[in-house]
This record gives structure tokens, C-alpha cells and sequence, in this order.
């Protein structure tokens, strides 16, 4: 058996749930290996670049600034501000007038739903609760993900201290061992990309299912 098997059994969970997922979202400090969206609107404006939100929290925090003071925030080379700037018009994130750039559509203190990260492992439990450990920078739950023969080898007290929820596959489907708590540490711009990432992938009506769905009413 290899990872991808074990991803495959929690996507066919998924799938069966009708429940919106993406698969090996890029996120800088980590790469899932299935990232999870319950509850996000759909009709979001899907933005993947961090320094396009970054720019736009600059703006609404100062109301508007010049596109020479963008550039001075940025500090990137021309070509690549250019791309930012263009990218953050062309999704209505911001609007240009006269030199200076002001906020065009909301995107900050929106409900982005709840994010959930799991991370896949075959038996080296310890690598992967690291991994799951720093995704909590970008999901409200993060959870690590085991063969059901191999959670006996875990230390469950040292995943509960931190907050990462346990996940046993078999050829059952899943079973929650141990339930994560809410990250307190996420950030909003890192979920915003995680969210856009996963609502790209396709939306369907999701059914409520016996594990995931407990979390939105924790």
C-alpha cells in the first residue's frame, strides 16, 4: 500500500459526501495532502496569490495610496508588481483611478467557511504531525491521517496537547480517533488562498456526514 492509496480511500469518503475537497494545495510552509471546505460561498472571488491580499489589506487599512507607494510596499521588481497589480484588477480586488488605487470589492472579514488539512501518512506518525502541526497556520483543523493498523503506534496524548485531530482508514472508510480542537492562529489571508483553492476544484451539494460535519458545530 502507498500514500496515494490511503488519500484515494479519504477522496471516495469525500465524494460519497458530496463534501468540497482539493488535493495537494501549495501553501508555502506545507502541502496537505487533502484540504477540506465546508460552508464558503462559492461566489467568493477566488484569489491565490498572497501579496495580491496582502496589498489589498495594505489599501483598506490606509483607504487608498498611490501605485508608487504599492510598489514601495510590495518591493518587488517592475514586471512582477505589474502582474500583481493587474491580477488584483482583473478579479475586482482593486480599482485604479488617477494614480491612485482603492479598495473595488470586499474580501476581508468574510465567512470563509471552516478549513480542515489532513495529512497522510503510511507509519511515520512523528513526520507527520509536524506537518499537521503548521497547518494550523491556515486551517481551522488539522488532522493526521494513519492505516487503521498503525494508530495503535501513535501517541495520542502528544497529538491532543496540540490541538491535531486522528484519523484512522481501514477498508470501512474513516473513523475520527481523537477530535482536533480550532487552530487560534490561522491566518485570514492563508485560509482565503486555501479557500479559493478548494472552491476551484468544484462545489457540489454536500451531505452531512459523521465525521467532518461535527466541526461545524463545535
Amino acid at each position: 500500500m502507498k500514500e496515494i492509496d490511503l488519500v484515494d480511500k479519504i477522496a471516495a469518503y469525500l465524494k460519497k459526501y458530496h463534501i468540497r475537497y482539493s488535493r495537494e494545495a501549495r501553501m508555502g510552509i506545507g502541502v496537505p495532502d487533502i484540504v477540506i471546505n465546508l460552508g464558503a460561498s462559492k461566489s467568493i472571488i477566488k484569489i491565490t496569490d498572497y501579496y495580491v491580499l496582502a496589498l489589498a489589506e495594505h489599501v483598506k487599512r490606509e483607504g487608498r495610496i498611490s501605485l508608487e507607494e504599492a510598489k514601495n510596499y510590495i518591493s518587488f521588481d517592475q514586471q512582477r508588481f505589474k502582474s500583481i497589480i493587474n491580477y488584483a484588477v482583473e478579479n475586482r480586488v482593486l480599482s485604479i483611478k488617477n494614480g491612485y488605487i482603492s479598495c473595488d470589492k470586499k474580501v476581508f472579514d468574510l465567512n470563509l467557511g471552516i478549513a480542515i488539512a489532513i495529512e497522510v501518512k503510511l507509519s511515520k506518525w512523528q513526520n507527520g504531525l509536524l506537518q499537521a502541526q503548521r497547518y494550523m497556520s491556515f486551517a481551522n483543523y488539522s488532522y493526521l491521517a494513519l492505516p487503521d493498523s498503525k494508530i495503535r503506534n501513535v501517541d495520542v496524548k502528544m497529538l491532543k496537547d496540540m490541538g491535531i485531530g486522528l484519523l484512522s482508514i481501514s477498508e470501512r472508510g474513516l473513523e475520527e480517533i481523537l477530535k482536533p480542537c480550532e487552530s487560534q492562529i490561522y491566518e485570514y489571508k492563508q485560509k482565503y488562498i486555501l479557500t479559493s483553492s478548494t472552491i476551484l476544484e468544484g462545489s457540489v451539494q454536500r451531505k452531512r456526514d459523521y465525521v467532518f460535519s461535527a466541526l461545524l458545530n463545535a
